[in-house]
């Protein structure tokens, strides 16, 4: 999968920066605050100079840290127009990770007497910053249009400084920088969408154990209590992610990351809400019984086990797809195989389908219809990709059917739509979730990353995904309960002349 990387944009002071022997190059990685991307060599563009005072300044914002001077400079690698393998990419969001990044010849690395060192004494001054001062010493000052895209203008970044020293010296409590900094990245991560956040050196290292498409939990029960009128933690598994960030039973969860939780909810809402992909983080508001609101993050690491779930009922076979992993094809076969039993029809059940690795969607369209269009993938550059089925496929003419529901997204809004768009199967129950986006994890350092949205899925036909989902073609409003059984019926009025049975999951036999 292709990864967007932020390349920062080198700013030139003549300022001396005591204790530095000699003029240095300082570069500010500063375009993640804008959600912008450098761009090299713009001739139109104009280059603004910092002055002493507002380069002492950012230096000073954390004097006991050393800056390292390096560039990032990644181009989108060349994708295949079909895709036999897996692209590396998995829902909540659809995330790649890279090994790391080369830095390119020419770029200036600062070594030796060149090194910014943090300042001998260690007490953390205050940081005042004229910015009178400074809209007369940068005539450039507030002409955004004229900075390149790598950079930020001088007022902005004085802006910023400022208000961190603010936090620094009025705060009631004292602020540790490092946390302080942290927040500020995350912010302006979780700003941009719901997908989008810094992953501090725990979260890194957790996303990375998780096998594509995993699905994970935060380790708690929580149901509604009517006499409370709230949402409650019944249970807490001790040492879990929610327990590690303090959560306790009896605590109230009054919202998941944008969603504010009511009565109006359902308990499959809830539990929908909190489980996803292995590795995800979502935003919680709870509280000691109302007291004193907190919002914290939590990590989805513990791993439950899914399986394909697969039954005949009247000669058609049902398989329940609960998430997209590398070998989901293989275990759709293998899991109706082991039935050893005939079928003529095949409802494949995505509800609650989070999605998964995109490949994967692909190889099980590919049982169904052969050189059809599965997805394009577009970014913001234009459309990136075209990812089409393989050339031969297994069950071409078997009847078949989908059940999704509002929890269906991603990988499985991806396989939803091409089987409509191309007439291959029909769609019962209601519109999916609305998940099409994809996620790229790019590593700030060996130790913390950056997880940004980088492209859209849209459907074969260029039908948008994200934020409208797939409408089902025959709605389903009775209780879930009953869908199976609704559109088995409907199912069983199609002509199905043809039986299949699988003695292997290798070997489907049609009479």
């Amino acid at each position: 999968m292709t990864n967007f990387f932020v390349q920062p944009k080198i700013f030139q002071s003549n300022a001396r920066l005591k204790p530095l022997k000699k003029s240095m190059v300082l570069i500010l990685s500063v375009s993640a605050f804008l959600g912008q991307t450098a761009v090299a060599n713009e001739p139109s563009q104009k280059l603004v100079k910092l002055n002493p005072e507002l380069t002492q300044a950012m230096v000073s914002a954390n004097p006991n840290i050393a800056v390292p001077i390096q560039s990032i400079n990644q181009t989108p690698t060349d994708i295949p127009q079909t895709a036999p393998t897996d692209m590396g990419v998995d829902d909540g969001g659809e995330v790649d990770i890279p090994d790391g990044y080369p830095i390119p010849d020419g770029v200036p690395i600062a070594e030796g007497d060149n090194a910014l060192t943090p300042p001998a004494d260690t007490q953390t001054p205050a940081t005042n910053v004229n910015l009178d001062k400074l809209a007369e010493e940068n005539p450039d000052i507030g002409q955004t249009l004229n900075v390149p895209l790598g950079a930020i203008s001088p007022t902005t970044v004085a802006k910023f400084v400022k208000t961190i020293d603010i936090v620094r010296q009025e705060y009631v409590e004292n602020v540790d920088d490092e946390q302080l900094f942290a927040n500020a990245i995350s912010g302006a991560l979780t700003s941009l969408d719901p997908y989008s956040e810094y992953l501090d050196s725990e979260a890194f290292e957790n996303l990375r154990l998780f096998t594509e498409g995993d699905i994970g939990s935060i380790g708690v029960q929580v149901s509604f209590h009517p006499s409370e009128r709230m949402w409650v933690f019944d249970e807490v598994i001790a040492n879990s992610p929610a327990a590690q960030q303090g959560v306790q039973t009896g605590y109230y969860l009054h919202q998941i990351n944008d969603n504010k939780l009511n009565e109006e909810q359902t308990q499959q809402d809830i539990n929908q809400l909190l489980s996803g992909i292995a590795g995800t983080q979502l935003k919680l508001t709870v509280s000691d019984k109302g007291r004193r609101k907190q919002t914290i993050t939590v990590q989805r690491s513990l791993v439950e086990q899914q399986s394909i779930q697969a039954k005949i009922e009247k000669g058609v076979a049902i398989v329940q797809i609960p998430v997209f992993q590398n070998n989901t094809q293989q275990q759709i076969l293998t899991a109706i195989s082991a039935l050893n039993q005939p079928f003529n029809a095949i409802i494949l059940d995505l509800r609650n389908n989070p999605g998964g690795v995109l490949s994967s969607a692909n190889d099980v369209a590919s049982l169904f219809m052969s050189k059809k269009t599965l997805v394009q993938v577009k970014n913001r550059q234009g459309l990136q990709e075209i990812m089409q089925t393989y050339a031969h496929s297994r069950l071409p003419n078997v009847p078949l059917a989908v059940i999704q529901n509002r929890y269906s997204a991603s990988a499985a809004e991806v396989l939803a739509s091409s089987l409509k768009e191309n007439n291959r199967a029909k769609i019962y129950g209601e519109t999916s979730y609305g998940k099409g986006s994809i996620q790229s994890i790019v590593p700030i350092n060996d130790n913390e990353a950056v997880k940004l949205t980088v492209a859209h899925y849209y459907s074969g036909k260029g039908e948008k995904i994200d934020g409208v989902g797939v409408k089902a073609d025959e709605i389903l409003t009775s209780g879930e309960k009953d869908w199976e059984e609704q559109v088995l019926q409907s199912v069983l009025q199609q002509p199905r002349p043809i039986f299949y049975q699988l003695d292997t999951p290798h070997n489907i036999q049609a009479y």
